[in-house]
Order: C-alpha cells, then sequence, then structure tokens
C-alpha cells in the first residue's frame, strides 16, 4: 500500500512538474530578433564563408608573384643500357654511325628548381581582380544582411498585427457569447425572436473561426521568424514590442523621389556590387590582355645524379649540375585566340554597365511606389483614427439606449461589431506604416543588422 502510494505521488510530482515546462515562452523584442539573426541566420553564415572563401582565393593569386621551388627525386632500372649514336671514327668502327651502350643500368637523380616570376603583368591584373571580387563578396554579405533585416521585421510587424488582431477578436466573442446567451433567455422567455437568436450565433461562430484562424497563422509565422533568426529553443515565441505608431510620419526622405534616390545611390549595397561588377570586368579584360605581352623569370636548377651497375652506394661518384638564368616568353600567334576573348570580356562589361543602369531605374520605381504608398497609408491612418472615435461614440449612444431599454440588442451587437472593425481597419494602417517605414528603409539602404 505505502508504495502504491509512493508511486501516485511521484506521478503527481511529474505531471506538476511538466506543466510549466510546456508552458514556457521565450520573450522576444524586435531589436533582440535583429541581434540574433545577425548571429543565427544561415544564409549570413554561408555568406561569411564566400568571404572567407574570396580572401583565399586572393592568396592564391598572389602566390603566383612569389618564387616556386619544388624538389625532385627520381630512380631508373635500365635492363639494356642506355645508347648513344656516335660517328664510327669516334668509336672506332667503319660505320657512318655507331650505337654506343653507356651508363649504368640505375640511374639515380635528384635535383631542385626554381621559378621566380620577374615580369608578369597577367598575374598582377588578376590579383587586383581577386581583390574586386573579394569587394564584392563583402558588400553581398551586407546586402543579404538588409534583405534578412527587412525580412525579420516584417514577420515580426505581422506578428504583431496578428496578436493585436486576436485580442480584439477574443473581446468581441467574449460580449457576443454574453449577447447569444441574452437572446436565448430572452426567446425562452417570449420577449425575443428566432432571427435575433440566430444573428448572434452566427457572429459568435464566424468570430470563432477568425480566431482559430489567427492563432494557426500566429504560430506559422512564429515557426519561420525562429528559422529566421536561427533560434532553436522549442518554446513558443511571446513578442514583447507592441503595435504602436512610435515613428514620426512626417519624415522628409518619405516625400521626394529624388532626394529619397540620392541617400539609396549612396546606401545601397546591390548598387555598390554591380558598380564593382564593372571594374571586375574591367580587370578580367586587362588580364586577357596581359597575355600578349611578354613574361620575364628567373630559373634556376641545382642537380645531382648519379649511375651504376650495383648498390654499393659508397663508391659512387656524385657529378653536380647548377644553373641560374632568365626565360623570356614573347607571345606571337595563337589563332587570334586571344583577341576573341578581349572581345567577350567587352561584351561582358556593356552587360553590366546595362544592368546598372536597369538597376537604377528598377530602384526609382521601387521607392516611387513606396512613397506613393507611404502617403496614402498616411492619409488612411488619420481617416480610419476618426473612424474609431466615431465608431467608439456610437458604441456609448447605442449602449446607453439599450441599458434605458430604447434600443434592442440587435442595434448594439451591430454598433459592436462596427467598432471592433474599426479598430481592427486603424490597426491596419499603423500596421502598414510600420511595415512601409521599414521597406522605405531598406529601399534607401540604412536597414542592416
Amino acid at each position: 500500500m505505502k508504495t502504491n502510494i509512493l508511486y501516485i505521488v511521484t506521478l503527481l510530482l511529474l505531471i506538476g512538474s511538466s506543466k510549466p515546462l510546456h508552458a514556457q515562452k521565450k520573450m522576444l523584442a524586435l531589436k533582440d530578433a535583429l541581434e540574433m539573426a545577425k548571429q543565427g541566420n544561415k544564409a549570413i553564415q554561408v555568406q561569411i564563408l564566400e568571404e572567407i572563401h574570396a580572401r583565399e582565393i586572393t592568396n592564391e593569386v598572389k602566390g603566383g608573384l612569389l618564387p616556386s621551388i619544388s624538389a625532385n627525386a627520381a630512380y631508373s632500372r635500365y635492363f639494356d643500357r642506355q645508347v648513344i649514336f656516335l660517328p664510327g671514327s669516334f668509336a672506332g668502327t667503319d660505320k657512318a654511325v655507331q650505337d654506343v651502350a653507356v651508363g649504368g643500368k640505375n640511374v639515380y637523380h635528384v635535383f631542385a628548381t626554381l621559378n621566380q616570376p620577374i615580369l608578369a603583368p597577367g598575374t598582377h591584373h588578376l590579383t587586383k581582380a581577386s581583390k574586386i571580387n573579394e569587394s564584392i563578396q563583402n558588400e553581398k554579405t551586407a546586402d543579404l544582411k538588409s534583405q534578412i533585416a527587412l525580412l525579420v521585421s516584417t514577420r515580426y510587424l505581422d506578428m504583431l498585427m496578428m496578436n493585436s488582431q486576436l485580442d480584439l477578436l477574443e473581446q468581441s466573442l467574449q460580449r457576443n457569447k454574453k449577447a447569444l446567451q441574452d437572446s436565448r433567455s430572452l426567446l425562452a422567455q417570449g420577449r425575443g425572436l428566432k432571427s435575433d437568436t440566430l444573428r448572434s450565433f452566427v457572429a459568435v461562430a464566424n468570430l470563432e473561426s477568425s480566431v482559430s484562424y489567427l492563432k494557426n497563422n500566429v504560430t506559422v509565422a512564429g515557426i519561420e521568424l525562429k528559422r529566421l533568426i536561427g533560434l532553436e529553443d522549442p518554446a513558443e515565441i511571446e513578442l514583447s514590442d507592441n503595435l504602436e505608431l512610435n515613428i514620426e510620419t512626417s519624415q522628409h526622405e518619405f516625400h521626394q523621389v529624388d532626394a529619397a534616390l540620392a541617400i539609396a545611390e549612396k546606401n545601397r549595397k546591390d548598387l555598390n556590387i554591380q558598380e564593382l561588377n564593372i571594374e571586375l570586368q574591367q580587370k578580367n579584360m586587362k588580364v586577357i590582355q596581359a597575355e600578349l605581352l611578354p613574361q620575364l623569370s628567373l630559373i634556376g636548377q641545382y642537380q645531382l645524379q648519379a649511375q651504376a651497375d650495383n648498390f654499393k652506394f659508397g663508391q659512387y661518384a656524385l657529378p653536380r649540375t647548377s644553373f641560374l638564368g632568365l626565360q623570356l616568353t614573347v607571345p606571337v600567334f595563337n589563332g587570334n585566340r586571344t583577341k576573341s576573348k578581349i572581345n567577350q570580356s567587352k561584351i561582358k562589361m556593356r552587360q553590366e554597365e546595362i544592368r546598372l543602369n536597369d538597376l537604377k531605374d528598377e530602384v526609382k520605381t521601387e521607392l516611387a511606389t513606396l512613397i506613393s504608398q507611404w502617403k496614402e497609408a498616411v492619409n488612411q491612418l488619420n481617416i480610419q483614427e476618426k473612424t474609431v472615435q466615431s465608431a467608439t461614440l456610437n458604441h456609448q449612444m447605442v449602449d446607453d439606449r439599450f441599458k434605458n431599454s430604447l434600443g434592442s440588442r440587435l442595434e448594439l451587437t451591430d454598433a459592436e461589431l462596427a467598432l471592433t472593425q474599426a479598430k481592427i481597419n486603424n490597426l491596419n494602417a499603423i500596421y502598414k506604416i510600420q511595415v512601409l517605414h521599414v521597406k522605405l528603409k531598406h529601399a534607401v539602404g540604412q536597414l542592416s543588422l
């Protein structure tokens, strides 16, 4: 009996201790989410590795200007001696040409070689091109961080909006459930209409459906937000910020396209990347053009060799051979392949210039669209604030009429729904301004992690 009681107590303790674990939530502010994304986002981690890869490519190219030294050793076993051809008179025969077997059957070679480029214009230009590519990767990292900041911010604002809507709908649901109870009570007393009860029932059902739909959307958005910021904590996210208008809606840079474009041209990383792509194509063309120039190198070799028929290494003679000299390579003709490469590079450079102009037009169009939407969103916010004030006043008047038995429950329900919808519309207006503010900061290149 005591054992059973002990089991029951242990089980109850385990159940009681497990409930808080399931109820745990992780508080998350937007600034914290952006900081976590800076460290935990997988796409950013991959791009940072691209930066490191680009630096290693630069180091590799720079190595082409440093001396190249190699050591080699070789052993060969000849089953028949090597043959050289000599005039017959040299070999003591009457033949015009006489083959003579020479050398040992065991042949050893040990040598070290040196190659130091002195004049290598192609490698110099390739080094500069690799440095430009390194800068491109750095700009791509900054651009990716800006894009991730935009995604995290908009996802966070989406969740704030849905949570705010959820609060309003849950409050409305409770009031409509009370209205449904009152309608059923009046219908049972013969003082109400069945249509009023049905209407209240439909309103409750619609609100329950909307609440369930929003809760699911909040859960899905939370999963996506955790992926963006690299959060692997299984705890549910709870946002600590509020959806409130805490920005200046009359910012001058959001009213003139030309002014916004000037800011964007200084700060946008994608524009910088495209300009660097043009510079990279110019350097690549110089690399190709350098193939037509002579190259000069310092070369040298130190060699030890031996030949014998036995393996008595102590008796081997080791003659040494060494030299140091210059090697000049002058291109003469390669079937016009270099000329074709230069023409291809010019075409590529022209393509990059067209892409830059197109990107600038795209940025200008994006800014014009966002600024227009910003102005309309500010206008809508002013309208919705007045609408909420009117709907609140109307609800108070109808509620007073109902309390004094001068109005029906149906009128109060309609007024309550109108007030809820007005508040949701006002939230939507605030949400749009917040999202547009983030998008505009991203469009002018002022948003980053």
